[in-house]
């Protein structure tokens, strides 16, 4: 009876590739990099936060329209919730997208040196490997499935 491998689930597979990206991802030797990291993480966080805040903001308009607030006794009731709910998925919307832009753009660099640093060592791998391999195996087809990686 031929033994099967054991199934490796998606999680582990996940973990296991995090692992493997982790150094190129926070490098050791660029407090840069790191920084950017922190900062794009923070901005992710606080992305998610706003779209979190949603339904606390239609709350909040559907508690004004309940009241008999004369805050904004100007504006007729039938149109406060419209306006408020309109108004305050605008901000958090806008808000939000701005926070995601702002995340990319200080984890363009760090995603660019990880992409550099990987392709120098598959470079250097591919370059080191002896002259049987590269004449027995057909190296144009994997220089472009490299390049397709990267």
């Amino acid at each position: 009876m031929a033994q099967s491998k054991p199934q490796i689930s998606a999680d582990e597979n996940t973990v296991a590739t995090i692992r493997k990206l982790w150094p190129y991802m926070w490098p050791r030797d660029r407090p840069d990099l790191r920084a950017r990291v922190f900062i794009a993480f923070s901005f992710l966080f606080f992305a998610k936060l706003l779209g979190i805040a949603v339904p606390f903001f239609y709350k909040a308009a559907t508690d004004l329209l309940a009241s008999n607030s004369t805050d904004f006794a100007w504006l007729p009731d039938a149109l406060l919730v419209p306006v408020m709910m309109v108004a305050a998925y605008a901000t958090i919307r806008i808000s939000a997208t701005a926070f995601e832009q702002l995340r990319d753009a200080f984890f363009a660099r760090v995603g660019q040196h990880a992409v550099r640093q990987l392709a120098y060592r598959t470079f250097t791998h591919m370059h080191s490997l002896s002259l049987r391999f590269h004449l027995e195996r057909k190296t144009g087809g994997l220089s472009r499935v490299i390049e397709r990686g990267v």
